[in-house]
């Protein structure tokens, strides 16, 4: 293929630039919409290969300038974390690694009209990354790109094994500064704490909230957004995950919704990063729960009850081994397995049309409000420092010489005083009878505050005290598990519901009925690793969607968890409320999933 023919329409941009160092090599770049086309000039290869960079796998692209004030070029660096194979004990794996391409704009004698140059291609390159729109004709200037997006960012130090700092520090806040993502870091101190920050701040000074945790931590936040006042706004506030956490349910079904290949550990942590920097929102759906006791909270992941709320909370004494520990509680729950007595009731969705999943650019638009930052402790910022990207990036290419080009002034970084407790917060085992609405909390445990959450009303749900209605299907049986999931992945290694959307308005019914084999359970689950349990036609699983649904134990004890909190045990009810908050996913893609 020519030059000629590689310069197709498509192309958005086109120049032929230096490189740092120069070792006199040149390239020719095309900027199209899926990604930038590199073709070596001089020397000319043997092979003449040509090298793409997908639009897909960048975060973002500075303006540079040499620290010599006699040098006339501009330059413009460009990030971005393909994804490589590694080589590992059994075989080998993929996974993110940082590249960064500097070039070398040298077409005219005087450094402002280089610096022209350099911009138009890194507006380009940033416009295409966050998807705004382009015209067939564009005109790409400063002026096209929004203000520098400010997230919150809430870190538990405990989560996971807990080296969410270490992580934080070494991957995610260099991503999203090459991104020209402005941030405020806390680290939370205890139970409730991410609750309570996001119940005073000022919603006009962020564009999201990311918590760099586990699923926990977004729970707290969600809630704490509801019971503000001005929930209606506040819930619309984008909010994030950065998977740090031992379950990671909700990134492993962001990964999945990119297209992104299942991932655990560096890899799913570096695919979130990326699409965090994309910045796309897409509603998500959120259900609201209500114990037994008349306490409400809203759930965005899952609501269970027998073997997965049993592994889930008894498996906290392994909390040191990261995700592992769910494999080590589900081989001791399956040698010692257990049913519960229950009824199981719930109302099934009739109609076989399901809503296509939307999806918004958050992009604001607008001249800058005022930003006034109400003072938080233990964090670290640099908000107000991001605003110059005109030198060098300390983290760039190993290739760059620093005594010839200036390191990127990132904001200093003090160390946070150590957290004085972990988020995580479990009970002892519950022992009253739940059919009595009696329900005492061990000696040594004070009970659950009342928080008072506000939010839509449940015009599905009758009074607890009331009997379902008739329309609603009644069940009652003896169970292994009973889950409520709206997501696609239970774990960041189980894709349970892989035909979940974020926003169908849908409750994803499962259960197991009692009479399964130990066996059929583990293949069951193993199966779930993939999505194919079932192809398994295991007869003794159930899954039914739904709207709404009332889980009545009739067994003593027992554990129900929601987003894999251990919530009060008794009878719970909840129903799916659309698309009520925004989540931000960093894709537009619609996975065409039958039903």
């Amino acid at each position: 293929m020519s030059l000629e023919q590689w310069q197709v329409s498509d192309t958005l941009l086109h120049g032929e630039f230096g490189v740092y160092p120069s070792k006199g090599i040149r390239y020719a770049l095309s900027l199209t919409r899926t990604g930038l086309h590199i073709q070596r000039l001089v020397p000319k290869p043997e092979d003449d290969q040509r090298t793409v960079l997908p639009l897909l796998d960048m975060v973002g692209c500075h303006t540079l300038r040499n620290r010599s004030s006699t040098d006339s070029f501009a330059y413009f660096s460009i990030y971005s974390y393909p994804l490589k194979k590694k080589k590992v004990t059994m075989g080998s794996s993929r996974t993110r690694q940082r590249l960064v391409r500097t070039f070398r704009v040298d077409e005219a004698s005087e450094y402002e009209k280089n610096q022209a140059v350099a911009e138009k291609w890194a507006t380009a390159i940033k416009c295409l990354v966050h998807g705004l729109p382009i015209g067939s004709e564009p005109e790409f200037v400063p002026g096209l790109l929004p203000r520098a997006r400010r997230l919150m960012l809430l870190l538990n130090p405990f989560g996971g094994r807990g080296n969410a700092l270490q992580q934080c520090h070494a991957h995610i806040l260099p991503m999203i500064t090459e991104a020209d993502i402005s941030y405020n870091l806390i680290q939370t101190e205890r139970h409730n704490h991410a609750r309570e920050l996001v119940q005073g701040i000022n919603l006009a000074e962020w564009d999201g909230i990311v918590v760099i945790s586990g699923d926990g931590l977004l729970y707290e936040v969600i809630n704490g957004l509801m019971e503000r006042p001005d929930w209606e706004d506040a819930i619309k506030m984008p909010v994030g995950i950065i998977p740090c956490g031992s379950g990671n349910a909700l990134a492993g079904s962001i990964n999945y919704n990119a297209g992104f290949e299942q991932a655990m550990g560096s890899e799913l942590l570096l695919n979130c990063i990326l699409l965090l920097c994309r910045g796309t929102v897409v509603p998500m759906d959120l259900v609201s729960v209500t114990s037994c006791s008349g306490i409400r909270s809203f759930s965005f992941l899952s609501v269970a009850w027998g073997f997965i709320s049993d592994v889930d909370i008894e498996s906290e004494k392994y909390r040191h081994m990261g995700s592992a520990r769910f494999t080590v509680g589900t081989m001791v729950r399956v040698a010692s397995l257990r049913t519960y007595r229950g009824r199981l009731s719930y109302l099934p969705v009739l109609d076989a049309h399901r809503p296509i999943s939307r999806s918004i650019t958050l992009a604001p638009n607008g001249s800058l409000v005022p930003f006034h930052r109400a003072q938080l402790h233990r964090t670290i910022s640099d908000i107000g420092l991001c605003e110059e990207r005109n030198v060098m990036y300390k983290r760039s290419s190993a290739s760059l010489d620093t005594n010839e080009l200036p390191s990127f002034e990132t904001s200093p970084s003090p160390s946070s005083p150590t957290a004085l407790h972990s988020s995580s917060f479990t009970f002892d085992s519950v022992t009253d009878d739940p059919l009595q609405h009696n329900h005492v909390l061990p000696n040594d445990m004070e009970p659950q505050t009342h928080h008072q959450v506000n939010g839509p009303k449940d015009d599905l749900l009758a009074p607890m005290e009331h009997p379902v209605p008739k329309t609603w299907v009644t069940v009652e049986e003896d169970f292994v598990l009973v889950l409520a999931i709206y997501q696609s992945h239970l774990g960041a290694d189980l894709l349970t519901a892989p035909f979940s959307f974020f926003d169908d308005g849908l409750i994803h019914l499962f259960f197991v009925k009692a009479g399964i084999s130990r066996a059929a359970l583990v293949r069951l689950f193993l199966a779930m690793e993939k999505g194919t349990h079932f192809e398994t036609q295991c007869p003794y699983l159930i899954h039914v969607p739904v709207r709404a649904f009332r889980l009545e134990p009739l067994t003593r004890k027992g554990i129900i968890t929601v987003d894999g909190e251990r919530v009060e045990y008794g009878p719970i009810q909840a129903q799916i409320h659309n698309g009520l908050s925004n989540l931000i996913t960093g894709s537009h893609r619609v996975r065409m999933t039958n039903f």
